[in-house]
């Protein structure tokens, strides 16, 4: 009965939320601006697996479309987003911003 339960419940349960993904609602920052909601990458310390920085309304909802370079690989999965030789998790400049 209980592998029955577990099974069920694992089979109703969406798969993203086994990959991580955090839902964040629309919200007001302290000057006022308003935040869109967006999907983004649970925190976990490793800055090369994260889903970067959206260029678009069409990639809030989508993280794994996001591709900061345009090299063809999706940030998440791009040891090096913004294309400059240095891997992500040695990268000050993770995007580009200096």
């Amino acid at each position: 009965m209980k592998k029955l339960l577990f099974a069920t419940v694992f089979a109703i349960i969406p798969f993203s939320a086994y990959a991580d993904d955090v839902l964040v609602n629309g919200y007001y920052r302290n000057d006022g601006t308003y935040v869109q909601p967006h999907v983004r990458s649970a925190p976990d310390g490793d800055r090369s697996n994260n889903y970067g920085p959206s260029s678009g309304n069409s990639q809030l909802m989508n993280p794994t479309a996001r591709d900061y370079d345009n090299d063809g690989t999706a940030n998440y999965l791009d040891t090096n987003d913004d294309n400059d030789g240095y891997l992500d998790n040695n990268d000050s400049s993770q995007y580009g911003y200096r």
